[in-house]
């Protein structure tokens, strides 16, 4: 009996474990506290390296206001369910053109985009970034980070501001 114990407590151990970090220096999403959300942060050097390409020549370590207005419209998105949330909706002050990236739990390499290049139209409206279209890739129910960068759309490709949101798959 004793035996049988100390070669089932490894199997035990290990399946309690907590879920291993695959994106390794990535913050981990936190859909319980999402007071941090939508606000200007530095990221982490694997985050920058991941997303911020070679194409941006400078990168503030403070945000620039040219964003007038931006929020989510729901912290939920279900697989297998028909609703038009989450979206992102956001206002500019000065031009800016918008990339989002939510990496899977494959690996750190794979991940989703959102790229939005600045379009003067949008100069007094709301641009809305439809999020619910990942639900065809059936991404594991959990929480998942959305980074979002926000860069100046002429040649010198300044970062404006950056930082992320945190949704629920279910």
């Amino acid at each position: 009996m004793k035996r049988l114990f100390i070669a089932i407590l490894p199997l035990i151990l290990f399946s309690c474990a907590k879920e291993e970090n695959i994106n390794v220096g990535f913050r981990e999403p936190t859909c319980q506290d999402t007071t941090d959300d939508g606000r200007f942060e530095e990221f982490t050097s694997s985050e920058m390296a991941q997303f911020l390409t070679d194409s941006i020549r400078f990168i503030n370590n403070f945000g620039v206001d040219s964003i007038a207005d931006m929020y989510i419209s729901g912290r939920e998105l279900r697989n297998n369910e028909i609703f038009y949330d989450p979206y992102i909706v956001y206002r500019l002050k000065t031009p800016a053109d918008f990339y989002m990236y939510i990496p899977t739990k494959e690996a750190q390499e794979q991940y989703y985009t959102w790229e939005v290049p600045y379009n003067s139209i949008w100069d007094q409206d709301s641009v809305k970034i439809n999020i619910y279209n990942i639900r065809p890739l059936q991404l594991e129910p959990g929480c998942y980070r959305m980074y979002y960068v926000f860069t100046t759309p002429d040649s010198m490709r300044m970062v404006i501001t950056k930082g992320h949101y945190d949704i629920e798959i279910k």
